[in-house]
């Protein structure tokens, strides 16, 4: 999460692949997302900037997932795009949900993808859940997977915790599910609340 000019940037993002490349490609990701959103573009504008800058030179053919958005303290809105990431869950007048939109192509996937944006408003107390897919593609000793479900069903149940509390309370719900199957993916979250 970024803050600037009276704007809160909240960024999560998924590397494809393991080890060195990936995390470098990851690190070129963020610092280009960063720039971007300091200058002032808008979520399509930093999406679609950073996705030609990553396409070039990409012979590991690697890609990054990611959800931006881009709240503005005074109004309350929050601009946002997702480039092939998960559907995050928004707490918005007492229910949880799925912020469900069509997502974009991943980032670093194909030069000069136009990406589409989205908006919503919030009030104050409403709350974003931001996540990897290593959460709802965790899985437990019979291949079975955490799922969307389940985790909107986890979700249902913080509405009063404070945001560690609520990461907390989700990773052990998933810690329950899995088991002792060994675990395939990162696992990365992030909770939002405006208070």
């Amino acid at each position: 999460m970024s803050n600037f000019w009276g704007a809160l940037q909240i960024t999560v993002g998924d590397v494809s692949g393991k080890g060195v490349p990936a995390a470098l490609f990851m690190g070129k990701s963020k610092a280009l997302l960063d720039s971007y959103a300091m200058i002032g573009l808008s979520p399509a504008e930093i999406f679609e900037k950073t996705n030609n800058q990553l396409c070039k030179g990409n012979e590991s053919e690697l890609f990054v997932t990611c959800w931006l958005g881009i709240l503005t303290f005074s109004t309350g809105e929050l601009r946002f795009v997702s480039a092939g990431h998960p559907y995050p869950v928004l707490y918005h007048e007492g229910e949880f949900s799925y912020l469900r939109e069509k997502p974009n192509f991943v980032l670093g996937g194909m030069e000069d993808f136009p990406y589409v944006e989205h908006t919503i408003t919030l009030s104050k107390g409403d709350r974003i859940f931001v996540y990897s897919d290593g959460v709802t593609e965790a899985t437990n000793s019979e291949k079975q997977l955490f799922e969307e479900e389940r985790l909107l069903e986890a979700m249902k149940t913080t509405e009063n915790l404070s945001a560690p509390d609520v990461l907390k309370k989700v990773r052990e719900k998933i810690d329950e599910f899995v088991g002792d199957a060994e675990q395939f993916d990162d696992i990365t979250m992030l909770q939002f609340i405006w208070k």
